[in-house]
């Protein structure tokens, strides 16, 4: 391949607007490296996007995490975790690119500071980090948000300046990258593997993911003070690194006051301009009100005081930003005096503790009267949430040219397929609504959300939804599989079979008819008719991996005894 490059650069002459080069010149050699070097580089990237779009290579990175557990993971830090992304993934903003994968995460038991999200937006998240953040979900949201943005946003696939590609990747044959070849039980050469986990993207990617990770977690509910707050976290682990045995590396992330400060800023704006905390060695642990004192935080549950005055300051943030009006606050004096205001949001939970303990509900009351005030005289809001509003703007226009996209409805589908292959319910839903909402036609999408049904027990009702497609497109094989895949799954195996044989009639090349064929008659205990199918989808497709252990065994002592 690099070879092919490299005689398609000497081929095409010199690049336009370079100059001619002179009688003796020997210089054009380098050239060529280094351009057919950014071509292979570029193939590369191109070729882990599509690899980051497919379920088999992903469920294998996922496997390969979990066997990098030292132990049992903290069943606490499991919980909070699944908790935090699941609110994430379903109510944050942002957009996910049509070639990119439905989020899947672990936890798993590792003595690091670390997390990571990989070209196929699985994120891996070390318990140590965690149980170092003391269990706040605030401050998880902060991380796990943060590695969101580097999936959606495709940063380790798309950062141009990727000496990684080169170092991790030179030992990876380009036809190993061939995107084609990555069925269900394929294994991943271990290059890519290790690229996954390795910190491979720019400084400049990790700005725009702290960015956009502030928003998808505030848009999400999290207290917006929480990404300042772990990055006071992560500053207090950079003095005290001996209490981890890996904390985070600098050279590929901003300097981290650096980035608390942008986070302390985004708080701020997110506030309207009202919150702020200081950050001296004498103010820390402050929190002001339109520069005005208001109370300084105490340590609560294992946070100092200068995470708890980020997240006292990220709930006066929340209630301006969610609040149009003072009367959206319902201020009210409790039976105890102390003056209070509505929401629920354990978002707020720091605040309201932080002024009943120091008795400024009152005092707080007054400045939020005030600021509404101010506000609505200076137009405080359109100010402060402009940058909020291009960046939500900037989500909607890509949302909207993903969904326009209908070309890409049948690989989503195709994703729906592999992941009911892996057993994953949940995910194959996923990706078989995403391809209907890009084609609403497609039957293929129609059929996996049947299998589905399917899968979950309601027969019945999936039969119907699979009649419903080949009314409209009679014959169709694929059609005819999902209906084999359902009656398998109501127990009705030789209905199962009549139409898996039904669609090899009106499509020989439907190779998952012949696997499941297998499957049927070895579930009915017909060894032989069980072989025999194997065998022919193993002609079908010899790239498979899917077929059990003890029949491949036998197709390959087979294929020896013929030759």
């Amino acid at each position: 391949m690099a070879a092919a490059l490299a005689a398609m650069v000497m081929l095409s002459g010199a690049p336009c607007g370079m100059q001619r080069a002179e009688a003796g010149w020997d210089g054009w050699d380098d050239v060529i490296e280094v351009v057919s070097g950014t071509l292979i580089a570029s193939f590369q990237r191109t070729q882990l996007l599509a690899l980051g779009d497919n379920p088999a290579v992903q469920a294998e990175l996922c496997s390969q995490a979990e066997k990098e557990n030292d132990g049992r993971p903290d069943r606490r830090a499991v919980i909070l975790t699944d908790g935090v992304m699941t609110r994430l993934v379903e109510q944050g903003n942002y957009a996910l690119k049509n070639n990119s994968l439905p989020f899947r995460w672990r936890v798993v038991h590792k003595k690091e500071f670390n997390a990571y999200c990989d070209y196929s937006d699985f994120v891996c998240v070390y318990d140590k980090l965690v149980k170092a953040c003391h269990y706040n979900e605030d401050e998880l949201a902060a991380v796990l948000a943060h590695e969101m943005a580097h999936g959606y946003n495709q940063h380790v696939a798309r950062d141009a300046q990727k000496t990684i590609l080169a170092d991790v990747l030179a030992d990876v044959a380009l036809d190993q990258l061939d995107v084609a070849s990555y069925g269900v039980g394929r294994q991943l050469p271990q290059a890519l593997v290790d690229f996954a986990i390795v910190k491979n993207t720019t400084v400049a990617s990790e700005k725009r993911a702290d960015e956009s990770g502030f928003y998808t977690m505030a848009s999400a509910g999290f207290n917006p003070g929480g990404a300042a707050a772990m990055m006071a976290r992560m500053m207090y682990f950079t003095e005290h690194s001996s209490q981890v045995e890996d904390f985070f590396f600098p050279n590929d992330h901003p300097d981290t006051r650096v980035r608390r400060d942008r986070m302390a800023e985004l708080m701020t704006a997110y506030g309207i301009g009202h919150p702020t905390v200081g950050q001296s060695q004498e103010t820390l642990g402050d929190v002001y009100f339109d520069n005005q004192f208001l109370l300084r935080a105490e340590p609560e549950d294992g946070l100092d005081e200068e995470e708890m005055s980020y997240l006292i300051a990220g709930g006066i943030a929340k209630g301006f930003h969610d609040h149009e009006t003072f009367e959206d606050w319902a201020f009210a004096k409790g039976a105890d005096g102390t003056v209070g205001f509505a929401g629920d949001a354990a978002a707020y939970a720091p605040l309201r503790r932080a002024l009943a303990a120091s008795g400024k509900g009152a005092a707080f009351q007054a400045f939020v009267e005030q600021a509404y005030l101010d506000d609505a005289r200076t137009g405080a809001r359109d100010k402060w949430l402009k940058d909020e509003r291009e960046h939500e703007a900037d989500v909607e226009k890509e949302r909207a040219k993903q969904a326009a996209a209908a070309e890409a409805s049948p690989k989503k589908a195709a994703n729906g397929d592999m992941y009911l292959e892996l057993g994953l319910t949940n995910f194959a839903e996923k990706e078989y609504t995403r391809a209907k909402a890009l084609d609403e036609e497609n039957p293929d999408a129609s059929c996996g959300l049947a299998m589905v049904e399917g899968r979950r027990g309601h027969h019945a009702q999936a039969l119907a939804m699979v009649d419903d497609v080949l009314a409209k497109h009679a014959g169709n094989a694929h059609a005819l599989v999902a209906r084999a895949d359902i009656h398998r799954h109501a127990g009705d195996l030789d209905a199962a079979l009549a139409d898996c044989e039904a669609a090899l009639a009106a499509d020989a090349g439907t190779v998952a008819a012949r696997r499941i064929i297998g499957e049927l008659y070895d579930q009915k205990g017909d060894c032989e008719k069980a072989l025999e199918a194997y065998r022919a989808y193993h002609e079908a497709a010899p790239e498979a991996c899917d077929i059990p252990a003890d029949y491949m065994t036998m197709l390959v002592d087979g294929i020896v005894e013929e030759r």
